[in-house]
């Protein structure tokens, strides 16, 4: 998996430049960022509770059910986290970030349709991001769609070519498929973007080579038969 949460949040704390757009009250803007100092301090029990205190309060602030439904994931509350965000998209359904974020808790819960659908929401108003297409692509690995994981693979490294866990996904699902010269050479690729995959990608880049040898084999010895036939 890619990207695990866009912090949303952090673009929509308050700053001196938009403050004046920021409708929520002082008492609530205070309690939003109180919410989040829990947050980064790892105290996500208590950043849930006041930002549920907040969404009661505020039920049509996206910034409440955005950060709700970040918090809830931090603590692996996928579900929850899902009717959070969907409250956030009710309000404005066009932020690429809380589409994204969906995406990924439903993907934590193996719901793989609708975190595709999630992503390819996303998307519709973000194509660029390279991401959100690997995730496309994780989505239709997991349904077993080789080629469709692979298009979306090749989308996603083409948007950022230095993107090694694309390449490896990309190199995997090639894999999977059975083209084993590209399964090895986006591999290897990956590697020397992130050495740290060498080890995931020596799961089975031996098998690979090994299939292609067999391949090569199959092919000598038929062509040797022909030629004695001949």
């Amino acid at each position: 998996m890619a990207r695990t949460n866009y912090s949303l949040y952090e673009i929509l704390i308050p700053t001196e430049a938009n403050i004046d757009e920021v409708t929520l009250s002082d008492n609530s803007t205070e309690r939003l960022q109180e919410a989040i100092q829990l947050l980064e301090s790892g105290m996500k029990a208590d950043a849930i509770r006041v930002l549920k205190e907040l969404v009661k309060d505020n039920p049509d602030k996206i910034e409440a059910w955005y950060n709700l439904g970040y918090a809830l994931t931090q603590v692996e509350e996928f579900e929850k986290a899902v009717k959070a965000y969907d409250e956030a998209l009710a309000i404005d359904n066009f932020i690429f970030e809380i589409w994204f974020n969906k995406g990924n808790a439903l993907y934590a819960i193996s719901d793989y349709e609708n975190a595709r659908d999630c992503y390819e929401e996303a998307l519709e108003i973000n194509p660029d991001d390279s991401e959100a297409w690997n995730n496309i692509g994780n989505c239709h690995s997991r349904l077993a769609d080789g080629r469709a994981a692979i298009e979306a693979y090749t989308r996603s490294v083409a948007l950022n070519p230095d993107y090694a866990e694309g390449f490896y996904n990309k190199a995997n699902a090639h894999f999977i498929e059975e083209e084993d010269e590209k399964a090895i050479t986006y591999g290897e690729h990956a590697i020397r973007l992130d050495p740290s995959l060498s080890k995931r990608v020596g799961q089975w880049i031996n098998v690979a080579k090994n299939r292609i040898a067999s391949k090569r084999d199959d092919e000598e010895h038929k062509r040797r038969q022909q030629s004695q036939n001949e």
